[in-house]
């Protein structure tokens, strides 16, 4: 969710957001503000979406790192109740509570194309 779903998305529609409402100029004339029309640069609107993923994930990092979580980044398979068996080098972590949290895929609707 922190990477490529909820906090890049939502970046992403708040900014959209921001666009249609500096776009409407009749409703920015009814407040006594004049716009010449809105610009965006595709570019910066992406590299603000993954600045903001980056903060919230460094934050939830240190956040967890501060209650003594010792955090893993590595493919790894729940082997028995209490031990994760790490997919590159096959060494094994035994915890008491473990978390796996292998993240998400983005659901692109049909006939939507990714570039």
């Amino acid at each position: 969710c922190v990477n490529r779903g909820c906090v890049p998305s939502k970046a992403l529609l708040a900014a959209s957001g921001r666009v249609r409402d500096m776009s409407d100029t009749e409703h920015l004339k009814s407040m006594g503000i004049e716009s010449h029309g809105v610009t965006y640069e595709r570019a910066g609107i992406a590299a603000h979406a993954q600045q903001l993923a980056d903060k919230v994930k460094a934050n939830l990092e240190m956040s967890l790192k501060a209650k003594g979580i010792d955090i893993v980044e590595e493919r790894g398979v729940l082997v028995a109740p209490n031990t994760v068996g790490l997919g590159s080098t096959g060494k094994k972590l035994t915890a008491k509570n473990i978390i796996l949290a292998p993240g998400s895929v983005p659901f692109v609707p049909p006939g939507v194309e990714c570039d």
